[in-house]
């Protein structure tokens, strides 16, 4: 007997669903939400039209799976949870050199949330959110751990900052033009990580 005949309609059911969502993803990083049909998917998928429909109700349902799937949110938590410094400017630096080289490492990550933003208005985002909150909570605490090193600020600010300075280093490159030099793209987040720890002023 093989594998294949030894399997049950709710594993053919899971791994045709998998088949689906992996092809959607493919099409959607490439054409965008709007720009791709559930005939498209169902080709890439190697699937008949009808099927799709057998597992996800329509398209947007099936962006929602996607996103489910490939959410940016574990991979930046795992980051800054991997992250460690004896002060919160050693873990500033060490958690923004992570989360930028996570992203890095996975640049489908910043094209799906463009496609959530620019299409479904950060829905997903938003959604997704409320999981990984507590951890990113945490990660706040942790900055203000060090008596008197961090100013009296929200963990909703601190966590803005973060985020809003080093998940977007990619965007910018793209914005203003990727340094052609490993160095030089090296030496502006070094600079950026001192933005965010002392601001911008002499």
């Amino acid at each position: 007997m093989n594998d294949r005949s030894a399997e049950t309609p709710k594993s053919n059911h899971t791994r045709a669903r998998a088949q689906i969502i992996s092809a959607s993803h493919r099409l959607f990083l490439e054409q965008g939400f709007h720009g791709t049909t559930m005939r498209q998917i169902a080709k890439e998928s190697g699937m008949a039209l009808g099927s799709l429909y057998n597992h996800f109700i329509d398209k947007d349902d099936l962006f929602r799976a996607v996103f489910e799937a490939y959410n940016p949110y574990p991979i930046l938590l795992l980051a800054l949870e991997n992250s460690q410094g004896p002060t919160a400017a050693d873990l500033a630096r060490t958690a923004a050199n992570r989360l930028v080289k996570a992203l890095a490492a996975r640049p489908d990550l910043l094209k799906l949330v463009f496609i959530d933003v620019v299409e479904f208005q950060g829905k997903h985002l938003r959604q997704a959110y409320p999981d990984v909150a507590p951890g990113m909570e945490r990660f706040a605490g942790r900055l203000k751990h060090e008596p008197y090193a961090v100013r009296s600020l929200s963990n909703d600010g601190l966590l803005r900052a973060f985020f809003g300075l080093f998940y977007t280093f990619h965007m910018t490159e793209m914005l203003l033009g990727k340094p052609t030099d490993p160095e030089e793209q090296s030496v502006a987040l070094q600079e950026l990580i001192e933005v965010y720890l002392h601001g911008i002023l002499a």
